[in-house]
């Protein structure tokens, strides 16, 4: 009796368990059709044991068939030992199929460094068409006015002329070649050195002023983006972990892992903004390595 007794209470504690690690994730349109170009949302919620860490994708995540537009994040809320977060998303879609699909998913953060993908279920939107099918019975209209007809172009002296214009960039081409492609790829690492620079400068004066999730999550975003520009490599795409696997990162360890803990986790940090002057200290030096490199070579 004792045994038995035993083994129904280990079996409540199990189930307990399971029930306290419960991951539900859901989400959908709000609308149920859509226009090319238009504006549409969809909606997306977790409940989760609050001892985990979870996000949701940002701008940088593939929202195919639709293009990403914009995104309404609400705070985490706690309740008991229960998580909740919810966030909803802006789309468009210039795709014409008459029902169009979509999962977002949300990441779960594990301690080994990697993550845990829990997707939606799939939901389904409709195309509404702005014109009329045309149909085999659809009748056309004759029209027999005289329509005027230009005289016949001189097609063989066009295809002379392109023909020398050709040579004659394949000749620069392969005299100036190099020296064009290296002027153009400085003018143009300049031009977005200068733009990341005045974009961070403002988010770093905006965070000394007050911590911000969406602004670390913005500065963090363009600065992965110049990088990839800059070190050509996927940066976007990389993890933290990722990132400081690279040989010439190792001085952002401390500084990545205080920005992922502020966008990622939540957490608001006064000195965040020291954390961005650290990658803005970072990213002068890169561009100053890269920049000779590329005038050396």
């Amino acid at each position: 009796m004792q045994g038995r007794l035993l083994i129904y209470i280990l079996g409540l504690l199990i189930m307990v368990g399971i029930n306290a690690q419960k991951i539900t994730v859901k989400g959908g349109f709000v609308e149920d059709s859509l226009k090319i170009g238009e504006d549409i949302h969809y909606w997306i919620s977790a409940e989760y044991p609050d001892q985990l860490e979870l996000i949701l994708p940002d701008t940088l995540y593939d929202f195919s068939p639709f293009e990403f537009s914009g995104k309404k994040y609400f705070p985490s809320k706690i309740k008991i030992d229960r998580a909740f977060d919810s966030a909803v998303y802006t789309l468009q879609s210039y795709e014409i199929d008459a029902v169009q699909s979509l999962s977002i998913p949300v990441f779960i953060l594990n301690p080994t460094g990697d993550s845990t993908r829990i997707d939606a279920e799939l939901d389904s939107i409709y195309f509404k068409q702005l014109l009329e099918v045309v149909t085999d019975t659809t009748s056309l209209k004759t029209n027999l006015a005289y329509q005027n007809v230009s005289t016949q172009f001189n097609f063989p002296l066009l295809w002379i002329i392109l023909g020398v214009l050709l040579v004659l960039t394949l000749a620069i081409y392969l005299i100036f070649g190099k020296k064009i492609r290296k002027t153009m790829r400085l003018r143009k690492l300049k031009k977005d050195f200068i733009t990341f620079s005045e974009h961070l400068t403002m988010d770093i004066r905006s965070l000394k002023e007050s911590p911000n999730q969406k602004i670390a999550e913005h500065a963090l975003t363009e600065w992965k983006i110049f990088l990839e520009r800059l070190e050509q490599r996927p940066f976007s795409k990389l993890t933290t972990k990722e990132i400081m696997a690279l040989e010439y990162t190792g001085e952002l360890n401390g500084t990545l892992k205080n920005i992922d803990r502020c966008v990622y986790g939540g957490r608001s940090n006064e000195e965040l903004y020291k954390d961005f002057q650290a990658i803005e200290d970072f990213t002068q030096h890169r561009y100053s390595v890269i920049t000779d490199q590329i005038k050396n070579s």
